[in-house]
């Protein structure tokens, strides 16, 4: 919605509020209206002062609730914080509403940055109020992970129930398995693998730790399905695993197995990174002219600068129907005209970075970061149309 029309939406309705307040004691109140001109105009802070006003004065707590949430989601915190502040500090509160005031600086802290304030107050709540506990927790869960302080997230665990995921959870641990496998420690690092798949059956990156795991145990089959697993519930992380199955069938001597297993992706997920790693692996095992032709009619319908690489590399491979030399002077300018290093991009808030992320940056979501080469037109269309999202 556009920002403009809320904030008219907003005072219309605080203003109908206060009207009905301000009926029958006119002689009282000296202070005007805003008028149409005021709303719709350049003085919407003079207009929001005359609403504060007359709200603090008719003590109309709940709008001054609302109102410091808006400036907060407008971007405005050191305004919504000095709302939210001033409501906090009144002594007439009754316990729910305090509790809610309280919720709504702590927002404010966090989106501020000043997570030491923020943890104070989201802390208290936590021992009492328990209609909002879901609230409480999904911020001190999002404070913890600015703070990258995993085992904090963990003690939340007695209270998870309250939590709409525990994917936030499931990745602490994963952080902490992380770090416990860079120190050598397997049985602290298998420990929290196990926590975080108990937490999150489809945890991918539990998953690919578990593989690791298996894989420094000397477990093949246990590696292999671990890796198969984490592919099923996530195609594009294919870029990240790819390198460890084909050292893992090569050391086999057993090439057509994953053949299968890229040609099962492709055909179920047929996107510009599965068909690629799939004409790769066909080039090299079996035939270049069966990959030029899976990579001609792929490139037709989605042409990208990957594959169009791709196929250059095979056709100069193959030496027959082109010059070398032409065909090597439209890779040289096919390489000029990318526009971008960034080759990963978030799927939720189309956040762009040239490495991968577990939780974007932007958004805060987790398992979000994709390669580029994973995107569909619908992946495409969804993170164009979404915008970055704050802590409110």
């Amino acid at each position: 919605m556009d920002l403009t029309l809320l904030l008219v939406l907003v005072l219309a309705v605080a203003l109908g509020w206060l009207l009905g307040r301000y009926d029958g004691r006119k002689k009282a109140n000296h202070t005007a209206f805003p008028s149409l001109d005021m709303l719709a105009g350049d003085r919407q802070s003079e207009t929001m002062q005359v609403i504060l006003n007359m709200a603090e004065r008719e003590e109309a707590l709940d709008l001054q609730l609302s109102l410091g949430t808006f400036y907060r989601r407008r971007g405005e915190i050191d305004k919504a914080i000095s709302i939210h502040q001033s409501l906090f500090a009144r002594p007439d509160l009754d316990k729910k509403l305090s509790a809610e005031i309280q919720l709504a600086l702590a927002s404010d802290y966090l989106n501020a940055g000043l997570l030491d304030r923020a943890e104070r107050l989201l802390l208290e709540l936590l021992k009492g109020n328990n209609h909002l506990k879901p609230k409480v927790l999904s911020k001190l869960v999002t404070l913890y992970e600015e703070e990258q302080d995993w085992k904090s997230i963990l003690s939340l665990a007695d209270e998870a129930k309250y939590l709409k995921n525990n994917k936030a959870m499931a990745y602490a641990c994963c952080e902490l398995a992380d770090e416990a496998m860079k120190q050598q420690n397997w049985r602290e690092a298998q420990r929290y693998i196990q926590r975080a798949l108990k937490l999150d059956s489809r945890c991918v990156r539990a998953l690919l730790l578990e593989a690791n795991m298996a894989e420094i145990e000397g477990f093949p089959n246990k590696m292999l399905a671990s890796l198969k697993e984490a592919l099923e519930y996530e195609p594009s992380i294919l870029y990240v695993v790819l390198p460890q199955l084909q050292e893992l069938f090569s050391q086999r001597h057993r090439p057509q197995e994953l053949q299968r297993i890229l040609e099962q992706l492709w055909q179920e997920h047929p996107m510009p990174l599965t068909l690629h790693s799939y004409a790769t692996h066909i080039a090299q095992h079996q035939s270049l002219d069966e990959s030029i032709d899976k990579l001609t009619q792929f490139i037709a319908q989605v042409p990208t600068y990957e594959g169009f690489s791709l196929l250059l590399d095979h056709l100069i491979e193959k030496g027959e129907a082109l010059s070398l030399d032409y065909v090597r002077s439209l890779k040289h300018i096919m390489l000029q005209l990318q526009q971008s290093s960034d080759e990963f991009a978030c799927r939720q808030c189309g956040f762009e970075a040239d490495k991968h992320y577990w939780r974007c940056p932007s958004c805060k979501e987790w398992e979000t970061f994709i390669p580029k080469l994973a995107y569909t037109q619908r992946n495409r269309a969804k993170s164009q149309s979404t915008v970055r999202i704050s802590h409110a």
